[in-house]
Parts: C-alpha cells; structure tokens; sequence
C-alpha cells in the first residue's frame, strides 16, 4: 500500500512539473516592454535595459550600449524585422555619429520555436533600416559625399544579418539601375591588378552548393565588357574559369580569402600557362552598374 501511495505522489509530481514547464512557454502576443536607463555624471544615457514583460512580471532582460551618449533616446517599435510572421523589437538609441541617418539600433527577434526573444548579429551597425516585407530584404540609404548615396541591402542567413550588396549612386542620375534581381545571394567584388599593373574588377555570387558565377572586367581593355566566369568553391578555394560567350576559355582564375578577409589570388593564360598573381585587392560588396542580373536566375 505505501509502495502505492509513492508511486501516486511520483506520478503527480511529473504532471505538475510538465504543467509548470508548459505555463512558462509564453506567445508573442502575452509580452510588453518596458525600457530603463542609466545615465552618466552629466546626465547622459550611456546604458538602456529592455525588459521583456508578461504582465507586472520580466520575463527576460537585455542590456545595451549607447554608443553616443545622449539625453534622450527613441522609441520602440515592433516590425517583422526578420520576416517570419511574428512582430519583433526594434529599440532606437539615437544617433551615433557620421551621417545624419546613422543612427543606432537594436533589434529583438522573436524565436517561435524557443518562444523566447533572441539579439541577432549585424542589425546593430547599419544605420537607419528600412523594411521591404514583400522581397524580404532590409536596406539602408546613407551620404556618400554632397552628390551622392549608397544603398546597402540585407537578407536574413539565420538569425544573422548579411550584407548582400551595395550600390552607389549619383543623386542627379537621370537613370536609376534595378538590382532587384540581383537579391538572390551575396555579391562578392574584387577591384584589383595583374601583376600590380592591368586594373581588374571581379564580381560573382556563390549559391550553397558552392557554384560560383559572376563576371570580370578588364577597365583598360580597348572595348570593355564584362566577361562570363564560372566555377565552383572547395576547400576553401575559388576555381573559375574565364569565358567568352561562343564557349571558348580565356583565362583561368584561383582565389583565396583567409579567416581575416585577406584575399590572394592568380590569373592564368590557358594556353601558355603563364601566371599572373592578382594584387591590390579591395573587397566590397559594391554591385558594378553592368552586374544587373545573377547568372543563377537564367
């Protein structure tokens, strides 16, 4: 009888535990927000603290840096900033220098699966963002001098946001190029020279099979134009081979990026084999104005 009873008590001390456990899986909808600060000797806020609530209750709280302390901070807002279908957090700590529009800002994402808020990576350094729910990308247009702008686009890899490509741009331009079909994957863009001497410019995009395509550019050639590049990425290399539109190769390509972001490479004649080692390498995700299509749309 007493083994009885033991095995009683057991069995509804799981059922009030599972039922403990599931009270604490809160929705998205249950939650508020209330934000304190911490200020300096001048009366500056240098530190703000979101606290995630259910009812009078902080469920989580998160910590954040102001990065140019300030006597007043901006408001919080609730977008899709990932694009699931669940509002997220975004926190506006105001301006942080540079630009007029570069201002700070913090997000907080909303995990259904987790049903928890998590911070994600690279929200907090782009400036002013801008939310484009049908192509489910985020952008940002800041100065690139008196005469003109660049607009940055991102997309979602995770809980991580990545830079996809760059585009500057003359504020008096007549014609304004369309990158919509270029928002597909990352671009990758190397301004660079042979041997330190002929300018190159390399542009391509790597799809998650690691097939490489994209195009080279050769500004000092007597009729410049973008020419095919096609390969693969493995083990850490890029193998591309340089083509004309009939088929014909016209040049191989090897490169590398280190954990730094370094990048190295070589150019080599298909027929003589001679090489050429790929110098002054500037990396950016900087779209060429004739780059308007991914070669993983055709």
């Amino acid at each position: 009888m007493r083994r009885v009873s033991v095995l009683v008590v057991l069995c509804l001390c799981l059922v009030a535990g599972v039922k403990a456990q599931k009270s604490s899986l809160y929705e998205r909808k249950d939650f508020c927000f209330k934000m304190t600060t911490e200020k300096d000797s001048e009366g500056k806020i240098r530190t703000v603290k979101l606290h995630a609530c259910v009812g009078s209750n902080a469920v989580s709280n998160f910590t954040f840096k102001v990065v140019v302390p300030t006597e007043d901070i901006g408001e919080i807002t609730e977008p899709d900033i990932n694009f699931d279908g669940y509002p997220d957090v975004d926190i506006n700590l105001g301006y942080k220098g540079g630009f007029s529009n570069n201002v700070q800002h913090e997000a907080l994402l909303w995990n259904q699966k987790k049903h928890c808020f998590e911070v994600p990576e690279g929200y907090s350094d782009i400036g002013e963002p801008q939310f484009d729910g049908e192509k489910k990308i985020i952008f940002t247009t800041l100065s690139a001098g008196p005469d003109a702008r660049v607009t940055t686009y991102y997309r979602w890899q995770g809980s991580t946001l990545c830079e996809y490509l760059s585009d500057t741009w003359k504020i008096d331009d007549d014609k304004v190029a369309d990158f919509s079909d270029m928002l597909n994957l990352p671009l990758f863009r190397l301004d660079a020279k042979l041997n330190g001497r002929t300018p190159v410019i390399i542009a391509f995009q790597k799809n998650e099979d690691g097939v490489v395509a994209g195009y080279i550019y050769y500004p000092r050639a007597k009729n410049p134009a973008p020419i095919m590049i096609k390969g693969i990425f493995d083990n850490g290399i890029y193998d591309l081979s340089e083509r004309f539109s009939d088929g014909s190769t016209t040049g191989y390509l090897s490169l590398k990026c280190d954990k730094d972001q370094n990048w190295s490479g070589a150019w080599a004649n298909p027929v003589t084999h001679k090489s050429l080692e790929i110098t002054d390498i500037l990396f950016s995700h900087e779209v060429p104005k004739w780059f308007t299509k991914s070669l993983f749309l055709e």
